[in-house]
C-alpha cells in the first residue's frame, strides 16, 4: 500500500507577513579545490526581519521552504509528536523600509516566533525519482541533485513512520515534507497561511 507524501510549500497570501533570513549561514568546510562548493546550513537564532506588504501574522510564515510558527503550532505538534524540534527566532530591523509602511513594525512585539525544524532525513530512491544530478565531485564526494517538488519515491524500508521529515538528496534544503496522516492532523486544526503540494509517495 503506497502512503502518499506532501510537501509544505510557500503560499504567497498577500494577506499575511512574510520574513527574510539574513545572515544566519555557518559553514562546515571551506570551498573544494575542485568544484568550489562548501558546506553551509543556517544556524540558530533564525535572525528574520519582516518584509513589507502585511502586518498580519499567520500560524505559519515563510521565506522559501523556511518555516516560522506560532506556539499554537508549536504545542500542536508536540501533542502530535511530529518528528520535529523548534529554534529560536530572533527579529532585526528592515533598513530598507519606512516606518509608515504596512509592515510588521521593529521593534518586534508579536506573539513568540519558532522556527520549525525537521529532524529526520529520509533517501529517496534517486533511479525511481528521476532525479538530475547537479554536482558529483571526485575531489570532496559531494554529490548534489536538482530539487524536485513532485513524483519523488521513498523505499518503505527507509522510512520509521515519521510524520515529517526532509529528503537526503536535497542536502541541507529547508524543504519539509509530512505524510497523509500529519497533512490531516494540521489541516483538522485550521491554520493559517498554510498550504501543502501532493510530492510523492512512499511505496
Amino acid at each position: 500500500m503506497l502512503t502518499k507524501i506532501y510537501l509544505l510549500i510557500n503560499i504567497n497570501n498577500i494577506n499575511f507577513a512574510r520574513f527574510s533570513h539574513v545572515g544566519t549561514w555557518e559553514t562546515f568546510r571551506e570551498p573544494c579545490v575542485n568544484c568550489q562548493r562548501t558546506t553551509e546550513k543556517l544556524s540558530e537564532p533564525l535572525l528574520i526581519e519582516w518584509e513589507p506588504g502585511s502586518d498580519l501574522i499567520g500560524d505559519f510564515s515563510w521565506c522559501g521552504y523556511s518555516i516560522v510558527v506560532l506556539d499554537n503550532v508549536k504545542n500542536f505538534m508536540i501533542k502530535k509528536e511530529f518528528e520535529c524540534e523548534f529554534g529560536k527566532v530572533e527579529v532585526v530591523k528592515n533598513s530598507t523600509t519606512k516606518r509608515k509602511t504596512k509592515m510588521v513594525q521593529y521593534p518586534y512585539e508579536g506573539p513568540n516566533l519558532n522556527w520549525l525544524l525537521a529532524k529526520s532525513k529520509i533517501n529517496l530512491d534517486v533511479d525511481k525519482s528521476k532525479l538530475e544530478l547537479k554536482n558529483d565531485c571526485v575531489v570532496c564526494n559531494l554529490r548534489e541533485y536538482k530539487f524536485k517538488m513532485d513524483n519523488i519515491v521513498i523505499p518503505r524500508v527507509n522510512w520509521n513512520n515519521e510524520k515529517m521529515f526532509k529528503i537526503s538528496q536535497f542536502n541541507n534544503s529547508a524543504a519539509t515534507y509530512v505524510t497523509r496522516q500529519a497533512l490531516e492532523e494540521l489541516l483538522s486544526e485550521g491554520f493559517t497561511n498554510f498550504k501543502y503540494k501532493e510530492a510523492g509517495y512512499i511505496e
